[in-house]
């Protein structure tokens, strides 16, 4: 007996397409932004704690690599959190979905960042009676922030998408230990 396609029984899968919530998204945003805010008071309470202000070789220098150190740790630390919450918070167990909510994250802070930067050197460049600043030490100080700040997106990039990886993939781990009450039964 020949079977013809026709009669052959098919089966379709049907996958649901990839979604981003923006919720998850933004929650993991505040949470990225709240530990970075948490990691820069204590760093900033740690530097000035370190600082005798009445040492003029040590005010004038400026920022030290410990400092930039912290800052990329920070970024790394806090974005790493962010993105692993946006995975939890979105409560799907799918990796790749939780890279892309990670990287959302990264994006999402790298963006408003930039433009808190970008006003306050707006505001700092058009600043009426400000002393002259020696462009040469200008220069150099500005560079090795540019340096920190690269090194931060890099690092952050990474550790945002490890974590939202991580946040995906230890769903099951959070998840399961809840139990929810009906709506209206009292326990």
């Amino acid at each position: 007996m020949v079977t013809s396609i026709a009669e052959q029984p098919t089966q379709a899968v049907v996958r649901e397409h990839p979604v981003m919530r923006w919720g998850a998204v933004f929650a993991g945003w505040f949470v990225a932004t709240g530990t970075a805010l948490l990691l820069y008071a204590f760093g900033l309470a740690m530097g000035f704690s370190a600082v005798n202000p009445h040492d003029a070789v040590v005010v004038t220098h400026g920022l030290s690599a410990g400092a930039f150190v912290w800052m990329v740790l920070t970024w790394g630390a806090a974005l790493w959190a962010g993105g692993m919450f946006a995975s939890w918070f979105d409560g799907r167990n799918d990796t790749e979905m939780g890279v892309i909510r990670g990287l959302t994250v990264w994006g999402l802070s790298m963006a408003a960042s930039s433009l808190t930067m970008a006003s306050g050197v707006m505001h700092g460049a058009f600043r009426v009676g400000t002393p002259a600043v020696d462009p040469t030490q200008a220069t150099h100080y500005m560079a090795a922030v540019m340096w920190a700040a690269f090194a931060s997106a890099v690092v952050s990039l990474i550790t945002a998408a490890l974590g939202g990886w991580m946040g995906a993939h230890h769903v099951h781990r959070v998840y399961h230990l809840r139990q929810y009450v009906e709506h209206g039964r009292l326990t």
